[in-house]
């Protein structure tokens, strides 16, 4: 069962992306994957984009599912967080974090994207 007591907490600067996906952090091996319990994004500036915390496989190479979204379109405030909706919150071990903005607008040059996650399946 997953501790929530052991909480990871990750803040990565992605910069601007274009309908495009870039990579984050690696799930660990050997802890049975890991179960994110929220997810943020901070940009710089205003701005409207559809952006999404990925899962990108075992390769960091491709898409495989939506961790969580910020919906078709979220209108950002230069420096207040925006939080994202879980989509499935479990990834396995082994797997590519990412961000990814999908061809609604731009992210900003600075564009930080925030989440907490724990290992393991949370529930089980």
């Amino acid at each position: 069962m997953a501790g929530f007591g052991d909480v990871n907490i990750v803040s990565n600067n992605v910069g601007a992306l274009t309908n495009d996906f870039r990579p984050m952090f690696k799930i660990p091996t050997g802890y049975g994957g890991a179960t994110f319990l929220n997810a943020h994004v901070t940009g710089e500036g205003a701005g409207t984009s559809y952006l999404q915390l990925v899962d990108l496989g075992t390769a960091g190479t491709a898409i495989g599912g939506t961790i969580a979204a910020s919906g078709t379109a979220t209108v950002s405030v230069a420096g207040i967080p925006a939080e994202l909706t879980l989509v499935t919150a479990f990834v396995d071990e082994g797997h590519w974090v990412g961000a990814c903005e999908n061809n609604v607008g731009a992210t900003n040059a600075i564009t930080i994207f925030s989440c907490a996650y724990v290992m393991g399946k949370a529930g089980s």
